[in-house]
């Protein structure tokens, strides 16, 4: 802004980048200059539409960068500003007279300004939303990652005691040894001294309520050692007994809370004697 031409201030004026001195003598010149008024109503509305342009908010620097962007960009000279002749007097417009057809440059400032603004704050919605995308993508892949780990270790359990219900059955000292439970249940329980191990084979197990589960335990001299778990669903199951039969006499089964117990906490259903 000069102090000579006020008519230049519009967009400083409507952007709050006029220093208190510059912005009081425009405001005078404002109050008489209807070409201004108009002006200044018009870049109002249009900052006014910056609001509307996007649901993403801006960071705070922004509104600090383009009032400095304002604050450096020099203002076009008035043409007849240029060329004047100094021997030739030339009346001055009234101050209120609208000059037809004159662009002004705040006008384009303005405007440059907000479609630089919202191309802006288009870019800040397009980049949260492929950071979001990303990390949606990052958190499904590493679900997947987790959920093939625990695959592959249930497989490699699953073939390891394949592998050693095999060495039991094809053992040279197998034997298999069958008992009735209390509960009208048929348990078998096949085992080899040689390869220290055995599996428990049960048919005929009535469901348990929630919460509770079959316990398999070894009878070393009367004191059960924890032998494994068995699901709470009916039916037949056989599953690899935990541990090894050491001076095991016989395997016992009962009823236990989920995950079991160290010691059993009811009556065993029964007991499967391991003779040679």
């Amino acid at each position: 802004m000069s102090a000579a031409d006020p008519h230049e201030s519009s967009g400083a004026y409507v952007l709050h980048a006029l220093p208190d001195g510059e912005r009081r003598a425009f405001e005078a010149h404002l109050a008489e200059c209807g070409q201004c008024q108009e002006e200044v109503a018009e870049l109002r509305a249009t900052t006014a539409l910056l609001g509307q342009l996007t649901a993403e908010h801006p960071p705070e620097s922004l509104r600090d960068q383009v009032l400095r962007k304002v604050a450096d960009t020099p203002q076009e000279p008035r043409p007849h500003a240029q060329e004047a002749q100094p021997h030739t007097q030339e009346a001055r417009p009234h101050p209120t007279a609208k000059v037809p057809g004159r662009r002004r440059p705040a006008r384009s400032l303005i405007l440059a300004l907000a479609a630089s603004v919202a191309v802006a704050l288009v870019c800040l919605g397009l980049a949260g939303w492929q950071h979001q995308e990303a990390s949606d993508a990052k958190d499904h892949a590493d679900r997947v990652e987790a959920q093939a780990h625990e695959v592959q270790a249930q497989a490699h359990q699953v073939e390891a005691e394949q592998k050693n219900v095999t060495k039991v059955l094809t053992a040279s000292d197998v034997r298999l040894q069958t008992q009735v439970l209390s509960d009208g249940a048929t348990a078998s329980v096949t085992f080899s001294r040689s390869e220290g191990s055995a599996t428990l084979a049960v048919s005929g197990l009535p469901a348990l309520p929630a919460g509770r589960t079959y316990a398999a335990w070894f009878m070393e001299d009367g004191t059960p050692v924890p032998a494994g778990l068995l699901s709470g669903d009916p039916g037949r199951q056989v599953t690899l007994l935990e541990g090894t039969l050491d001076d095991a006499t016989a395997v016992a089964l009962s009823v236990e809370p989920d995950g079991g117990s160290p010691q059993p906490t009811t009556v065993p259903l029964g007991a499967v004697p391991l003779t040679a």
